[in-house]
């Protein structure tokens, strides 16, 4: 019986000293150096690492692990792991405290970024300030501008011409826009700017930046035509037509001209029936004008024979439109191109310049389109000219070889062009 105690007492004190040996070792493994590999290892609890080493939680086991960092890892902070795994491990590393070691230069960069930041944001105010100082609303520049035209002086100064024609150069700009040109219009611009330049100003480029500002203030803005077309400019743009030589001139009151008569048959009503007509083909006529100014009548011819057409057609289905219809039934614009020499005009213009018409397909082309639109009222002599015939059937020959894809598609519209005016099946008596 006593052997068995001593027994039994022996293993009990073996036992608590196998014990003592465990604790002992994991102290030892909590306060010893953990030495980094490039295989990952378990941090121990409270165990210190080394800096720079790439760290990582295992979600399988849960355990810290570390190694070192590979050549491509070094000098950034970016860790190579899944994307799925380096989401999860980011959210728990950002909840865990930093080392001391690291939050000094942390906290000094911080500080560094928050004065430049302050810095950047004062300089932003200062430049915010001076903008809201110097900003001008659209209006406001349209009135600055009417008020800085009033006090250059009467006679044009060389000195002031520069002024004069940017702040013109500003006032094509903005009176694009509908509201804009009607300030205008309301703070007196036409009658203080525009109108004493086109009627009386002697300066050549005065004359055509007015016209342009005339033709970008009245373009699609119904309001604004009818302001210019009771200050006259209809016969003051005409007149220029007539006599001018200078081609920026008669490309500049051509297309204001155009501005104010399109989709405005009353405008259209009055001065073509006038000498609105006849300043037209006297551009067309002339010698010394260039064939893209005579481009630009024939066109603005054709699209008013069409504007007539298409309102004409679709007042048979629109009853409401019969005030519309019954401004254009009054319209007689084809009587009085014909009475104004048109179709001799155009007849003369593609058989006397169709050498020089070959190397500008994009005026062929118009021409060829106002020919198209205005057939019914020059078939008769159109015809029957024997120079009409051939200037187009060269241009429609040269282009047809062409391997320029637009001259191809311009020399379709020819041929058909020619099939019409000149392929007419002749009528034998029984």
């Amino acid at each position: 019986m006593r052997g068995k105690q001593i027994v039994i007492l022996l293993a009990s004190v073996l036992i608590l000293g196998s014990l003592q040996t465990e604790v002992a070792t994991e102290s030892d493994n909590k306060t010893s150096d953990f030495v980094a590999t490039k295989e990952w290892q378990v941090i121990a609890e409270g165990q210190a690492i080394p800096k720079g080493l790439h760290v990582r939680i295992n979600l399988q086991t849960g355990l810290k692990e570390a190694k070192l960092l590979d050549e491509g890892e070094r000098g950034t902070a970016l860790q190579s792991q899944p994307d799925d795994q380096r989401d999860q491990d980011q959210n728990l590393e950002d909840n865990e405290p930093l080392a001391l070691d690291y939050k000094p230069d942390i906290i000094e960069e911080s500080l560094r970024r928050v004065k430049e930041q302050k810095k950047s944001y004062a300089e932003l105010r200062k430049a915010y300030k001076e903008f809201q100082k110097n900003f001008r609303t659209d209006g406001e520049l349209i009135v600055q501008l009417i008020d800085q035209y009033r006090n250059f002086s009467k006679t044009p100064l060389q000195s002031e011409m520069r002024s004069k024609l940017d702040c013109l150069d500003n006032l094509e700009y903005l009176l694009h826009q509908i509201d804009n040109a009607l300030m205008f219009i309301d703070n007196g611009g036409l009658d203080d700017v525009l109108l004493p330049i086109v009627v009386n100003d002697t300066n050549t480029s005065l004359r055509v930046s007015a016209m342009r500002v005339l033709g970008s203030l009245a373009s699609n803005n119904p309001k604004a035509q009818i302001k210019v077309f009771e200050k006259n400019f209809g016969s003051h743009l005409a007149q220029i037509l007539t006599s001018s030589g200078n081609a920026g001139e008669i490309s500049a009151a051509l297309h204001a001209f155009g501005a104010l008569l399109r989709k405005f048959p009353l405008a259209q009503q009055r001065v073509l029936s006038t000498s609105g007509t006849q300043a037209l083909i006297k551009v067309l006529q002339s010698a010394e004008v260039e064939l893209r100014s005579k481009a630009k009548v024939v066109t603005l011819i054709s699209d008013l024979v069409l504007e007539k057409r298409s309102v004409l057609e679709a007042s048979k289905d629109a009853p409401e439109a019969a005030s519309t219809m019954a401004q254009y039934v009054l319209l007689e614009f084809e009587p009085w191109l014909q009475s104004q020499g048109y179709c001799s005009a155009v007849d003369s213009v593609v058989t006397k310049d169709f050498l020089h018409l070959l190397e500008q397909p994009e005026v062929v082309e118009q021409f060829a389109t106002a020919l198209e639109t205005t057939e019914d009222l020059c078939i008769a002599s159109w015809s029957q000219s024997s120079g009409l015939r051939h200037a187009l059937l060269t241009i429609r020959n040269r282009y047809t070889n062409s391997k320029d894809e637009y001259r191809l598609e311009v020399s379709q519209l020819l041929a058909k062009l020619c099939e019409r005016l000149f392929n007419k099946p002749k009528h034998t008596e029984l």
